[in-house]
């Protein structure tokens, strides 16, 4: 954790962060890559410049979810990203509920219909028991 000081730029430029910047960047600035950011208020130029470099290659992409951006800082990076169509923006007290976010957002887990009907013909078959020890499921 980088706490605000006089000597934050300082901070980040040296081990074990420039370390972590340098594999943001290698994450980030490829082909396909999709970055999202949930409550980053976009108000830290080094970060902001990772994610200005990985918007230069067309097929990147940026989530940016927040409760707001009251200091406009998220819609200064927008506007001045040139890059528009590489980001989607999810703004305000909606979006940035996490719970919503879940609820109606964001994949389900995959749902394997034939391995859950393979479980309730097993239960039927009594071949299939649910154990209460470590809440854990047993097949038999």
């Amino acid at each position: 954790m980088i706490y605000p000081n006089s000597v934050k730029d300082r901070e980040t430029s040296e081990y074990p962060y420039v370390e972590l910047f340098r594999d943001l960047a290698s994450a980030t600035c490829r082909p396909n890559s999709t970055l999202v950011t949930y409550g980053y208020s976009f108000g830290d130029e080094h970060i902001n410049r990772v994610i200005i470099d990985m918007l230069t290659i067309p097929s990147t992409h940026i989530v940016i979810i927040a409760y707001g951006d009251p200091l406009g800082r998220i819609m200064r990076f927008v506007n001045e990203s040139g890059r528009k169509a590489q980001i989607s923006l999810l703004l305000g007290d909606h979006f940035g509920d996490i719970k919503n976010l879940v609820d109606f957002y964001l994949p389900k887990a995959a749902i394997d219909r034939s391995s859950i009907r393979m479980a309730e013909l097993l239960k039927s078959r009594g071949l299939y028991r649910t154990t209460i020890s470590n809440n854990s499921e047993d097949a038999e």
